[in-house]
């Protein structure tokens, strides 16, 4: 057993709070859930209706490990579509979530040694994956006072030679920021490797979304379906990478995953012929759940100096009330029942905040934000 690197891996903090969340329902107690990033409106019926006619024809099998060529044609016709990408399909690989992606991109384009810069606060897994696959991690603040966009003069002076990869993530979690164009220009200019999580990518309220394949062809897009379009459990995601590096991650894919889910890839050709008039009846709703969200943390003393644009999460500075987010969001969990993530997960720099989702019910959300307002009111 390789007890060093077990020992080194952290935990994913939101997870433990979920899981102590779950200990209290168990026991009878009504929880809230904003920790946890997983849109709760059902699955659209054309994805679904898409997955039973797979299941009936018989489309159960395994598919060409690169994934469904239908598929692939439909992500790349949506590059296209929505943002004037021209890619093959032959460019694209679908995946078993868009975790597997990263893994697959990571594994083409680092060996042990390599430095990988990340853009802190960050996604958790992050720097873990790196570290499994014997990179070294070196982190590049951003920060609230900027808008958590990357300020492009410090990139420029932290960056080293020996930096092999960049991990973005646009839009981000925890923020809910999109990098802006001149920051995508700017990285698009690095001779580094860019890895561009763009999960998020299309939950934009107050702008046209973007990627960072509209600036820089030889960069590599993680994406999925699972925030999108509600998919979580059909755990499907897609890599768009250069043609060179295409035969190399399919066999890995070979190896490690033989192909992505048959069934949950059939259902994603039903999402994307979903009408424009139900995304857009989305995103409406999410941005009324954003606004709401912002404005109850503002009128209980928590100012969100930011404006999240994209995604489902707001991240609250709580300076004011601890230096210790992982025993805040427990203390909260512990004396109102609502479930939030703390700070601590996307890097030590933010030991002081907590991250809200409001990709749940805006039902939901309200008696959340009360017990929010209870908690400061009575124990702060």
């Amino acid at each position: 057993m390789n007890n060093y690197l077990l020992s080194s891996i952290k935990p994913f903090y939101v997870m433990e709070i979920l899981e102590k969340a779950q200990e209290y329902e168990k026991k009878g107690r009504k929880i809230t859930h904003l920790e946890i990033g997983e849109p709760t409106q059902k699955v659209s019926m054309t994805i679904r209706e898409s997955a039973k006619v797979s299941i009936d024809k018989g489309r159960d099998r395994y598919s060409n490990s690169l994934g469904v060529l239908e598929l692939r044609e439909m992500v790349a016709e949506r590059y296209e579509q929505n943002l004037s990408v021209n890619i093959s399909p032959d460019q694209v690989v679908i995946t078993t979530g868009s975790s597997a992606a990263l893994i697959l991109a990571l594994i083409s384009l680092i060996k042990a040694g390599d430095q990988v810069v990340i853009v802190e606060p960050y996604y958790p897994c992050y720097p873990q994956l790196v570290k499994i696959f014997g990179g070294r991690v070196r982190v590049f603040k951003t920060f609230e006072n900027e808008g958590y966009q990357i300020n492009i003069k410090k990139l420029e002076k932290f960056l080293s030679k020996k930096d092999k990869v960049l991990i973005l993530n646009s839009p981000s979690n925890p923020t809910g920021v999109s990098q802006n164009k001149k920051v995508l220009s700017f990285l698009s200019s690095l001779r580094i490797n860019i890895i561009s999580d763009e999960i998020y990518q299309g939950l934009n309220y107050d702008f046209n979304p973007a990627s960072i394949l509209q600036y820089d062809k030889k960069a590599i897009v993680v994406d999925g379906f699972s925030k999108f379009y509600s998919m979580t459990g059909w755990r499907l995601g897609y890599l768009v990478v250069p043609k060179v590096m295409i035969r190399g991650i399919q066999k890995l894919q070979q190896n490690m995953y033989i192909c992505a889910p048959t069934i949950s890839q059939h259902a994603a050709i039903g999402a994307l012929q979903i009408e424009n008039n139900e995304i857009s009846k989305m995103l409406k709703s999410y941005k009324r759940r954003r606004n709401y969200t912002i404005n109850s943390l503002s009128s209980m003393g928590i100012d969100i100096s930011y404006t999240p644009d994209s995604s489902f999460y707001v991240f609250a500075n709580m300076t004011n009330y601890t230096d210790n987010s992982l025993d805040l969001s427990l203390d909260i969990l512990n004396k109102v029942g609502l479930g939030v993530a703390p700070g601590l997960d996307f890097g030590s720099s933010f030991k002081r905040h907590i991250r809200f989702s409001y990709s749940s019910s805006y039902k939901n959300i309200q008696i959340g934000l009360d017990k929010m307002r209870e908690y400061i009111k009575e124990y702060t």
